[in-house]
């Protein structure tokens, strides 16, 4: 019997460490799991303020027009500052996302669209995006062949025949 060597580090050449250039500075990023879950935290609580700010409360509705523009305002310096703590523990360096916030003339516009970049260059790197663009893919032609409702109707006679 003869052994099999193999050497994954060969097949895979795994490079997830980047210089990113950024508000006049260059950081040196990992993208790893800790910054898929810092950008993760920060989706959810984007979703949780979108919904605080659709849903009507009684509490709202009783509030004059300066208390609603100063909850607002409250509101949006809470997202800054939630972006910018992401930016800071993705970039590895405490004060990154105010320092690109303050670069870009404090345009909020500049940090989401900076954690947008980072998301994408992530799903690169790990083949996430590629399994999304075939899904996609997928799914337009399901849409444009009829193939969906097909499968559906070829799975409603199949439960009608077992009956």
């Amino acid at each position: 019997m003869s052994a099999i060597n193999m050497d994954l580090d060969k097949r895979f050449n795994f490079n997830f460490k980047k210089k990113v250039t950024i508000g006049g500075k260059t950081y040196n990023v990992v993208f790893n799991d800790a910054m898929d879950q810092a950008l993760l935290d920060l989706q959810v609580e984007m979703q949780d303020f979108y919904d605080r700010q659709t849903k009507k409360t009684d509490e709202f509705e009783e509030m004059t027009v300066d208390q609603r523009k100063k909850y607002l305002a409250n509101q949006y310096k809470q997202v800054v500052h939630d972006a910018e703590e992401t930016l800071d523990e993705v970039l590895g360096v405490q004060g990154a996302g105010k320092a690109i916030y303050k670069y870009y003339d404090e345009q909020s516009y500049a940090l989401f669209k900076t954690i947008q970049v980072l998301r994408e260059e992530k799903e690169k790197l790990d083949g996430t995006a590629k399994e999304q663009q075939r899904q996609k893919h997928q799914a337009r032609i399901a849409q444009y062949t009829g193939q969906k409702e097909r499968v559906k109707a070829n799975a409603n006679t199949n439960k009608k025949r077992s009956k």
